[in-house]
């Protein structure tokens, strides 16, 4: 078995190979061609660390990832296997960033395919990576020309902002009721945000409830909005989707799969939220299309 460092993942883990890869497991895993079990999450005082499975039909591999997110800093890795024998094939420690930037395309694309098509500013809410790699990774699909940064912290604001500057993208702190038509919410909050911050919204994707106990959006913006998830079970137990239903606000059947609006797309003017929980499936559309960009 190759173990494969991040210095040799990066040159090949492009926008390129990552979009195509996660865009194929979303549509898959809504036709009911992938194996995901239920992942699972450690949770700790200063940090959590997720473990997820997944395979799609044809595919010769199958993945096991870990990625954790701690005080100290982001880590993780992806375990590639055969999946005629089970024997392993690699192992990418990459660091936890195949599992960001698979987060930050399956963001890119669900955002992209369910926002109007003259949307180009862009609110962002958090100031992690994440909150950098969702817009970044958005303008490799459509232009973006401004963004505003909501975040609990003015300095981290600031840096944040910097961030997009120095990438070639104006970004302002935001403040109070905002007039963005698109929001990104990339937290770790345990509470829902402010409702002002999505007042005006046509579109919301949430990416930061990832695992139960959290918490990013308001369940009141889930009323009479289009909502796509990318796994109805997880969003059901531990995403905003969930939060909403067992608050009566919406029923547990209205959600569509994100995969069938990137297949099929969508009414692009009618409100809309996407709830990401992570799918093990594109963790192992990733790990393999590196495997194999590396195997070539």
């Amino acid at each position: 078995m190759k173990v494969v460092g991040l210095d040799e993942i990066r040159p090949v883990a492009t926008p390129a190979l990552i979009f195509p890869a996660v865009r194929a497991a979303l549509i898959a895993h809504a036709e009911g061609r992938t194996v995901v079990p239920p992942p699972m999450v450690l949770d700790f005082p200063r940090g959590d660390c997720h473990v997820k499975a997944g395979y799609l039909a044809g595919s010769p591999y199958f993945a096991v990832k870990t990625a954790g997110t701690f005080d100290a800093g982001n880590n993780g890795l992806m375990l590639v296997l055969d999946a005629a024998a089970g024997g392993p094939v690699a192992l990418l420690a990459d660091e936890g960033m195949l599992t960001a930037w698979r987060t930050a395309a399956a963001g890119a694309l669900v955002t992209d395919a369910m926002t109007p098509l003259d949307v180009d500013e862009i609110a962002v809410v958090g100031t992690g990576e994440q909150a950098l790699l969702q817009v970044l990774w958005l303008r490799e699909l459509r232009a973006v020309s401004r963004v505003q940064v909501w975040g609990r912290r003015s300095d981290a604001v600031d840096t944040l902002c910097a961030q997009f500057a120095a990438a070639g993208i104006k970004a302002v702190a935001g403040s109070g009721r905002w007039g963005a038509a698109c929001v990104i919410t990339t937290t770790s909050a345990r509470e829902p945000l402010p409702f002002e911050l999505f007042q005006d919204a046509v579109h919301i994707t949430g990416i930061g409830t990832d695992m139960p106990g959290k918490c990013e959006l308001p369940i009141e913006v889930f009323d009479g909005a289009l909502v796509a998830t990318d796994d109805h079970e997880q969003c059901l137990d531990h995403g905003d989707f969930g939060n909403a239903v067992r608050a009566g606000v919406v029923a547990p059947d209205i959600d569509v799969a994100v995969g069938a609006v990137l297949r099929d797309g969508a009414d692009r003017e009618r409100r809309s939220i996407a709830d990401l929980t992570g799918i093990g499936a594109a963790d192992a559309a990733v790990a393999g299309a590196v495997v194999d960009q590396l195997s070539g």
